[in-house]
């Protein structure tokens, strides 16, 4: 136990001679045997130039998240300076039985988060060097990196990564998941995911995991491993689609592509009302036309409570054209002709979409402090009498539990055409036949209550889009998913992947250190 006398052998974990960068932060208010003095022992030997901070005024900014449920029970906090500190710390937690966690920038939500005890967080953050190849086709990045220093940097040689839309990506701690899109949690201010990102420039290149070439990897025991098509091929195949569950990504090769038409982004945000909504999703369904909608463009729509706009919940549509406003007009003019109350539009650098959307790392949206639970169904098309029944009862909600006037509701639709065009078994990414991404979005002041109230909502308008779409069963995308899913909801119905997976698993992490984001139990 942590209270035991520090071993010789103990001490020389944390003399990190591969980096005098590393941080460490201790929450004494935590239950340690005599506080964190043995810590303190254990630290004594290491370089003068090590930094730690026990019971540092940063504690709470280091261990606050977007929601405050994903948050758990953190004892120490580490910021690497180098990749080995990483497994270093992993070898050190392992020693003395703590369960630990690799984050970037904290946007996950599934319940699993808020589940460990007495922890080692790793924040990634400084592990941000971005490389770009002499070739120009592929950028190597640490693991904390985040998206808006992604595209930042990229643009600056005209280059781009299969972006998220604006938002998501590829988390390469084991928190958050390959996937993504446009908003906080998975956002500009987010990481790289590892499970299968879902990006604005799918239509061109598929998902941001489809486009990882290598990875340095430190898996469960603290070992590192690069893992490639050629090096530790099966965990190439699990990394991509559910690699939280198998280690924590300290550096990845990406390819990356000159940007088709240019930089430029043409964007507009319509409202509507409630009482368009027939109309409105008659149309949407014409545009994305069952998972052919043109590469270059991209939509995202929401239900929201805004009463400086409407004392009811309105309809946000957004449409990202990859070109000019003349060649994005065929696909608006049938949404002006439906008459939207508010009308904006704009053109804008792809790097500074996200920001300008109200999506950005300092934007509302990103703010911490609330509490979140998501909900989400992947349709292949919209079933207009239940997106009418999640309109009532959202619209409930607010009136019967305007502690939840935060939520939102999500209905995401982006090009296909590159995803569509990879095997579904060359990863673990199981979601290639969904066309369309809905989600029901809780935010709410922490309590039990408000929690209970989320869920409950949560799980009705789950069942109402599973409903909505039978046959089909409920397909839960990994980054968003609630955590009360099945394996087979998440991670796919086929025997064999989830043979694989567990298989996998057993491998790679067969104590579990692995399960604080939907894990593979």
């Amino acid at each position: 136990m942590l209270g035991a006398p520090a071993t010789p052998d103990q001490t020389e974990y944390l003399r990190f001679g591969a980096s005098y960068s590393l941080i460490i932060h201790c929450n004494s208010s935590k239950w340690l045997p005599q506080g964190c003095s043995n810590s303190r022992r254990l630290l004594r030997s290491a370089p003068r130039e090590l930094e730690y901070g026990f019971t540092s005024p940063d504690f709470g900014e280091y261990t606050e998240r977007w929601s405050t449920e994903a948050e758990g029970d953190i004892l120490v906090v580490v910021v690497p300076g180098c990749q080995k500190d990483v497994a270093t710390v992993v070898k050190f937690a392992n020693l003395f039985d703590l369960p630990f966690l690799a984050i970037n920038r904290g946007h996950g939500t599934p319940s699993a988060l808020g589940t460990i005890k007495h922890g080692v967080l790793v924040k990634m953050f400084n592990l941000d060097a971005i490389g770009i190849a002499a070739d120009g086709k592929s950028a190597t990045m640490g693991g904390g990196v985040y998206v808006d220093q992604a595209l930042a940097k990229l643009a600056e040689s005209n280059k781009r990564l299969v972006p998220v839309v604006a938002s998501a990506w590829l988390v390469l701690v084991l928190e958050e998941v390959l996937e993504g899109r446009e908003y906080c949690r998975l956002g500009a201010a987010d990481g790289l995911k590892l499970t299968a990102l879902v990006p604005r420039y799918m239509g061109y290149a598929g998902l941001i995991s489809d486009n990882i070439i290598e990875m340095n990897v430190v898996t469960a025991d603290g070992s590192e491993v690069k893992v490639s098509q050629s090096s530790n091929s099966d965990l190439y195949w699990g990394m991509r689609g559910a690699g939280h569950n198998y280690g924590i990504v300290t550096q990845f090769k990406h390819k990356i592509f000159d940007y088709p038409k240019g930089q430029d982004t043409y964007y507009v945000t319509y409202f509507f009302t409630g009482s368009q909504l027939e109309v409105f999703f008659a149309q949407l369904n014409r545009l994305l036309d069952n998972g052919n909608l043109p590469k270059d463009v991209n939509t995202y729509t929401l239900y929201l409570l805004n009463p400086f706009i409407n004392p009811k919940p309105v309809i946000l549509f957004q449409l990202y054209y990859f070109g000019t406003a003349a060649d994005a007009l065929p696909y608006l003019q049938p949404f002006l002709d439906l008459k939207p109350i508010i009308i904006s539009n704009a053109t804008t650098a792809y790097k500074n979409l996200a920001q300008e959307t109200g999506t950005g790392i300092d934007g509302p949206i990103c703010a911490p402090g609330m509490a979140k639970a998501i909900f989400p169904v992947g349709l292949k098309q919209f079933n207009i009498d239940a997106n009418r029944q999640i309109y009532q009862l959202f619209s409930d909600m607010v009136i019967q539990t305007p502690a939840l006037n935060g939520t939102i509701v999500q209905f995401e639709g982006y090009a296909l055409q590159g995803m569509k065009a990879i095997d579904p078994a060359s990863s673990a990414y199981a979601h290639r036949e969904d066309n369309i991404l809905v989600s029901f979005t809780t935010s709410y002041s922490p309590s039990p209550a408000n929690h209970d109230a989320a869920v409950r909502y949560g799980r009705q308008a789950r069942q109402i889009w599973v409903d909505g779409q039978k046959p089909r069963a409920l397909n839960a995308y990994t980054n968003y998913a609630y955590g009360d899913e099945t394996l087979q909801q998440v991670y796919g119905y086929e025997p064999w992947r989830l043979q694989r997976l567990r298989a996998l698993k057993k491998k790679w992490d067969p104590k579990g250190k692995f399960n604080f984001y939907n894990p593979i139990v």
